[in-house]
């Protein structure tokens, strides 16, 4: 790659053929020279697509090849709402009916719609479900029907995601969801969900008489959206009120948060995206292999702290052949609400979670599993904590600040091994000398100069085990780094 540095020279080198302007290169003159540096960022950048885009087949990196992966492989980058169950205080004189249907705000502003009914006696208390999801609709009229018609769903104008899409016709009648057409039937009312390279999602119709409803022109279909904020933090005990108040009755009842039944969930992340992009396109949505069934796990839950899955092989390959092995697929989680076991590594000890102590989450896990393919069964472990210890000694020139330095050693491990990286996300993680210096080469240009040099030594965790559960990750306790100033002789000419 060309550097705005080497266009620079080059084309100040070619002006020596033009005697006038090599008088005004030579001083420096700001007209001559703002022309020859703006040439020289453009060509720079260019130079730096060019490179990416040579590596873009044999690693994807750039985010508009990862955007276009997902288009291939039909994920949809949408959220999960919150249910929570709230508490219902009643401080009138006569019964009061929670119906469902009814929308609470919360403290900031955000709409919780009931689901599960409530009768709260006078001076008594009840609980009721909620979740934080807002909907709204809008008619479609065809116009120049064509097979697989598309209808566009509009972004949002408040920062939610989409969570949800129902499709219905002038007779009320309902469209089922189908994924990418599936078991579909000619002229089966059913709708696919897609979006493009740009996230731009779509509600795709059949093919009359081949596959699906293709509609008429001139039909008019109705599109409901529902959308959710994801991943919301709401303390016990929050207050809730109503979005309108219907009855002079519903000023003498009092909702507050109790506790949260299922966590939401923010659309797949760039960085999840990244990861997914590694995995063949060919089985994205067939979990037959170890490398599927853990795809689909971290498609649907891409906001997990922590996931490994792993096949009878290597649970044996770790502790050994037994009969409760056969037909089993192993799973050691930790959610983004972090409800889930977890333990420290202590010579090798790992739990299984027994079925009465699973969390939401891991029955959920297991759920979709078990959709995927329900002649496995699923068991659950604890993850293991295993903090690797690093230690990086540096000597740079004086010509740096040695906090510096080191402040930014520190950032750049933490960044590529600390505990919420990708990397750490997946079971018995690596840390390899090699990657740490050509990382830290990379990272901090200090430390390739001259006669400066590092020294890097890493322990913590025990190679011979390899328990798949094991979560290894570098923290800031774990990390201990020293960096001192010398006066290194450069071996240029001064």
């Amino acid at each position: 790659m060309l550097t705005k540095d080497d266009l620079i020279k080059a084309f100040t080198d070619s002006i020596e053929k033009y005697p006038t302007l090599k008088a005004y290169a030579k001083v420096q003159d700001p007209r001559l020279m703002q022309n020859i540096e703006a040439m020289a960022t453009m060509l720079s950048m260019l130079s730096s697509q060019v490179e990416t885009a040579q590596l873009e087949g044999f690693q994807k990196t750039r985010d508009s090849t990862i955007l276009a992966d997902a288009f291939m492989r039909g994920i949809v980058r949408k959220g999960r709402p919150s249910r929570a169950k709230i508490l219902v205080e009643n401080t009138g004189e006569s019964n009061y009916i929670v119906e469902t249907g009814r929308m609470l705000l919360d403290t900031d502003g955000r709409l919780w719609q009931i689901v599960t009914p409530a009768t709260v006696e006078p001076a008594k208390t009840a609980f009721v479900e909620a979740v934080q999801q807002v909907s709204e609709s809008f008619e479609h009229t065809i116009q120049d029907t064509y097979p697989f018609y598309e209808i566009n769903i509009p972004e949002s104008e408040d920062g939610s995601y989409l969570c949800g899409i129902g499709v219905k016709d002038s007779d009320n009648n309902d469209f089922e969801y189908r994924d990418r057409y599936v078991n579909v039937l000619p002229n089966e009312k059913i709708f696919h969900v897609e979006a493009d390279e740009r996230q731009n999602v779509y509600v795709r119709l059949g093919y009359r008489d081949i596959v699906g409803y293709q509609p008429s022109n001139g039909e008019i279909l109705t599109i409901n959206i529902f959308r959710t904020f994801g991943d919301i933090v709401i303390e016990k005990g929050s207050p809730f009120s109503f979005e309108y108040t219907q009855t002079p009755l519903d000023s003498l009842v009092n909702f507050s948060m109790d506790s949260l039944l299922i966590e939401g969930q923010n659309p797949v992340p760039m960085a999840t995206l990244r990861d997914l992009a590694r995995y063949p396109s060919i089985y994205d949505n067939n979990a037959v292999f170890l490398g599927e069934f853990d795809f689909l796990v971290r498609r649907n839950f891409p906001t997990l702290q922590f996931l490994s899955v792993w096949n009878e092989c290597l649970e044996e390959e770790a502790r050994g052949a037994n009969v409760k092995n056969i037909n089993c697929l192993f799973v050691a989680c930790l959610s983004n609400a972090g409800t889930e076991k977890i333990i420290t590594a202590k010579n090798g000890a790992t739990v299984e979670i027994a079925e009465g102590e699973l969390t939401e989450t891991q029955r959920s896990i297991r759920e979709t599993i078990e959709r995927a393919d329900d002649s496995y069964r699923v068991r659950f472990f604890a993850p293991v904590l295993v903090p690797i210890c690093i230690t990086v000694k540096a000597r740079v020139s004086t010509a740096y600040v040695a906090s510096e330095i080191k402040e930014k050693i520190i950032e750049a491990l933490l960044d590529e091994y600390g505990k919420t990286s990708t990397a750490a996300k997946r079971g018995n993680n690596k840390v390899l000398y090699i990657k740490v210096y050509e990382l830290l080469k990379k990272k901090i240009p200090a430390l390739s100069e001259g006669e400066s040099d590092i020294s890097i030594q890493i322990s913590g965790y025990d190679e011979a085990i390899k328990f798949p559960e094991q979560w290894r990750f570098v923290d800031e306790n774990s990390l201990t780094v020293s960096v001192t100033s010398a006066n290194i002789i450069s071996p240029g000419w001064s």
